[in-house]
């Protein structure tokens, strides 16, 4: 179940489009909806766990980006976790000078243009494989800094539900170099994401709006396949 809990998480961050919903499954069950909403300097993700899924873990998490236009760096940042009966706030966001004020009063030093998972995801989206493959981008994560970047593996088609598409597929590497300020929660998905056992694999349509339609995720051992199916 843990194994499921990282997978589903991971999985609500790879689907990015304007003002739409998308039904999450996991081994043909209807596992979450999200809904994205979003513009040329935002992301806001409101993921809500169903059926099986919803009475064993509830979740109804909200994830908050804002990114400057030019280059996507990060900018300021909030998530509100409702996990069960856990419920968690925070926020950051990137000063003048450089540095990311978190809502604990943690201050941090980060590399222009940095980067986190929201803004890479966007990056990828909005990005041709030129651009992206094996370049090294400074992330941060909650307070953790490091490095992140996407290798161009192929190109395939996949199914969409409708149609086979061409798409580019994607290893995407998060390296974290110092964790001593990292400011742990207990969001699975935050926490998990970085994880040195985990490696992550996108799939991102060629057309001229590109998706990020399929994700794979392996914990461990364990590897898992998701697609995320559009509702509306």
């Amino acid at each position: 179940m843990e194994t499921v809990r990282r997978i589903l998480l991971f999985l609500f961050l790879f689907y990015k489009a304007f003002g739409q919903q998308y039904s999450v499954s996991i081994w043909g069950f209807h596992a979450a909806d999200v809904n994205l909403i979003g513009d040329s300097t935002s992301i806001d993700f409101q993921t809500q766990n169903r059926g099986i899924f919803d009475m064993i873990w509830p979740t109804n998490n909200q994830y908050m980006t804002t990114f400057d236009q030019k280059d996507l760096s990060i900018q300021s940042w909030e998530k509100n976790i409702r996990q069960g009966s856990y419920k968690e706030t925070l926020s950051g966001t990137v000063d003048p000078e450089g540095y990311i004020t978190y809502s604990n009063n943690d201050k941090i030093k980060i590399p222009n243009n940095t980067y986190t998972i929201f803004t890479l995801l966007e990056m990828v989206r909005t990005h041709d494989k030129e651009q992206l493959d094996t370049k090294w981008f400074d992330y941060e994560h909650e307070g953790s800094l490091g490095r992140a970047r996407f290798i161009w593996a192929d190109s395939s088609n996949k199914w969409n539900g409708e149609d086979s598409i061409l798409c580019d597929h994607y290893r995407f590497d998060i390296d974290i170099m110092d964790s001593t300020r990292y400011i742990k929660t207990n969001d699975h998905f935050m926490n998990n994401i970085i994880a040195t056992e985990t490696t992550r694999e996108l799939w991102v349509t060629r057309s001229k709006t590109k998706k990020i339609m399929l994700a794979k995720v392996t914990v461990g051992p364990i590897p898992v396949w998701a697609r995320i199916q559009i509702d509306k």
